[in-house]
């Protein structure tokens, strides 16, 4: 076992080698507390939904990010989620833990909800963070890439949930189809697989350039398209219940360019190389999302009957 001040997590032994790995790590090996000045305080990294634009008071990162978050799980609750007998849950790439911790406190009679990621940085921030949820022992945390699911412990024990909110974004293809296949045995037919990712339509992918390696410090190079991420769900043994953008393209653009705001007021010169990226790509990737050439999806799937 291995933690941060008492709060520990597993790490997991793996069995393939992936270069772009140690890139996802170098991503977010910065403390959290500078990531906090750009991502608020509860370090909700997936976008964000700000409600009416004449609301009576602005809304923070931080709401806006949880916000989002409740509006995925109400639409696989209303899709049987919230069912009392849900028995374990995973965040897959659980970030600094604020999906995770959520869950924990949404679903309070679920006896197992593990949370599992790459960077060590993140995961004993993680760590801390849910030491105040209700019964946090139920929580398991496990250092260990998105191909290596399948070493993930009790497998009689199948998942009744699992969210992976913009970590496919991070994985190479075949990392990816690797995961979605381990997923498959890992689910009990029925069970939910609730995905937030941002996509590319085929003319962007078309297009666009790849990213260099040596300049993607957000270790974002590897862009999937709608029809991809879907295509492997399906032949991975998924069916898609529900596929909707969301955010809207317009509380989208406004997420990203908060963010580059926020690294303007607190690093008016220089930032770390991750938060440069966001910076550099920000006002672009506005205006791709409101052209609708970049998107936000909500995606549930159901495993299948095997």
């Amino acid at each position: 076992m291995s933690g941060i001040e008492g709060a520990t997590y597993e790490v997991l032994p793996s069995h393939h080698s992936d270069p772009f790995r140690d890139q996802v790590v170098r991503a977010y090996e910065d403390s959290a507390g500078d990531w906090q000045k750009v991502l608020g305080e509860q370090l909700h990294f997936q976008w964000g939904v700000f409600g009416h634009p004449d609301a009576p008071r602005a809304v923070s990162l931080d709401e806006a990010g949880l916000s989002y978050l409740e509006r995925q799980l109400a639409i696989a609750t209303q899709d049987g989620a919230g069912d009392t007998t849900l028995r374990r849950v995973l965040d897959v790439g659980c970030g600094w833990g604020a999906t995770l911790r959520h869950l924990a406190h949404v679903f309070p009679d679920c006896p197992r909800v593990d949370g599992m990621n790459v960077s060590a940085e993140q995961l004993a921030h993680c760590a801390d963070l849910v030491r105040d949820v209700p019964r946090p022992d139920r929580v398991h945390l496990y250092l260990c890439d998105a191909a290596d699911i399948a070493e993930l412990p009790d497998p009689e024990q199948p998942y009744d949930l699992v969210v992976a909110r913009g970590v496919i974004t991070h994985l190479p293809p075949r990392v990816y189809e690797t995961a979605v296949e381990a997923l498959a045995r890992r689910m009990r037919p029925g069970s939910l697989l609730l995905v937030s990712e941002t996509l590319y339509s085929e003319d962007f992918l078309a297009h666009e350039p790849g990213l260099p390696a040596d300049t993607d410090h957000l270790a974002l190079g590897h862009r999937k398209s709608l029809r991809y991420l879907t295509d492997v769900l399906r032949e991975g043994g998924f069916r898609i219940r529900d596929d909707r953008v969301l955010p809207s393209p317009e509380d989208a653009a406004r997420w990203v360019l908060e963010l580059k705001s926020n690294i303007d007021v607190h690093f008016p010169e220089t930032a770390h190389p991750p938060l440069e990226a966001i910076r550099r790509m920000a006002s672009d990737l506005a205006v791709a999302l409101l052209q609708r050439r970049v998107s936000v999806h909500s995606i549930l799937a159901e495993r299948a009957p095997v």
